[in-house]
């Protein structure tokens, strides 16, 4: 890790910032958190949110459950579990093609996304699910509901012949793609879990990023410049993300809602939440009479441990309402399921 006066000093080259400032926003993000992570800790994420990577790139061959936003150059094998069909879009007037391999290994799941030209790889390469490949110099960045997604952007994806110890596609899925209900005390790291729960706390922060119009990645900032790591200079657009704290009377977990969820969670979309904070001047006034504050969800999610503060938080990928009907009838399920 990057020494404080280190993060601080790219902040400063990266932002435009003046030292004063940045330890200013140090300071906001440590009462922010309310003493949750040390005075590097919240350098490490004032320095994210404003799309500073202070990761470095890295050659060696990882395992899936190590992938985490914004890190390049990854090395991977897994195995196919699925490979989706081909979707057609249409974008800025041009036409494109999408289509998603999910990969596994006895660490988990990510979902590898081919885009346009990339796609054709699938057809030349007979990559089928049990298959074997090799992912080289790809990354990782979040895709619209907050989940990790590797992308090839230079790199290149090989299939492998030799004998490489896996595990069968379909444990791999039965592991980590089937929904359990959990109770929060349970949950562990990895676990793809649904959890019913309240939502205790929003931590009222700024809710936006800026992105790239063309590949959604995050951008970095250069002064008054926006980056793309694969695009260069670009005008952003914005996305949105709310996270809070989850309690279910068992334990608590803080919880992130990226994207569109964000948005369901506020009842807002990400156009309408920005005319709000802009006619405001400031953008906690999204979180006055939050109505979702004291609701309670369910919310399934991935479970992560946080880097930085080394606590778990979930992931959501779902967020619904509470449906009695569904949770009675859960319940009975579960109760004739104890007696036989």
């Amino acid at each position: 890790m990057f020494s404080l006066e280190e993060i601080i000093e790219k902040i400063c080259k990266h932002a435009g910032y003046t030292e004063e400032k940045v330890n200013k926003l140090i300071e906001e993000k440590e009462e922010e958190l309310s003493g949750l992570v040390s005075k590097e800790g919240a350098a490490y994420i004032v320095a994210r949110e404003l799309g500073i990577s202070l990761l470095k790139e890295t050659k060696r061959q990882l395992k899936i459950k190590n992938l985490v936003e914004g890190l390049r150059s990854v090395e991977l094998v897994g195995k196919v579990i699925d490979v989706s069909d081909i979707r057609e879009f249409e974008r800025n007037g041009q036409t494109g093609s999408v289509l998603n391999i999910l990969l596994g290994d006895e660490t988990g799941v990510v979902r590898l996304s081919l885009w346009n030209d990339e796609v054709s790889l699938v057809k030349e390469l007979d990559i089928k699910p049990d298959d074997v490949v090799k992912i080289t110099r790809g990354f990782v960045r979040l895709d619209n509901r907050g989940n990790l997604e590797l992308r090839l952007g230079r790199g290149r994806i090989e299939k492998v012949d030799e004998v490489v110890n896996l595990p069968e596609s379909s444990q791999i899925a039965q592991k980590f793609t089937a929904v359990k209900r959990k109770e929060i005390k349970d949950l562990k790291e990895g676990d793809y879990a649904e959890v019913r729960a309240a939502l205790v706390q929003v931590f009222r922060k700024n809710p936006f990023y800026e992105i790239c119009p063309t590949c959604g990645l995050r951008l970095a900032q250069d002064k008054e410049k926006w980056i793309c790591k694969e695009h260069g200079e670009v005008k952003p657009d914005y996305q949105v993300v709310i996270s809070g704290v989850i309690d279910d009377g068992t334990g608590n977990i803080r919880v992130v809602f990226f994207r569109n969820l964000a948005e369901k969670l506020a009842g807002k979309t990400i156009k309408e939440m920005r005319k709000e904070a802009e006619k405001k001047a400031d953008s906690s006034v999204l979180f006055e009479n939050f109505e979702a504050l004291g609701k309670e969800y369910i919310i399934t999610g991935r479970v992560k441990k946080n880097e930085i503060t080394e606590n778990l938080e979930l992931i959501a990928n779902d967020i619904k309402d509470i449906n009695p009907r569904e949770e009675c009838e859960n319940l009975i399920k579960e109760l004739e399921s104890l007696s036989e």
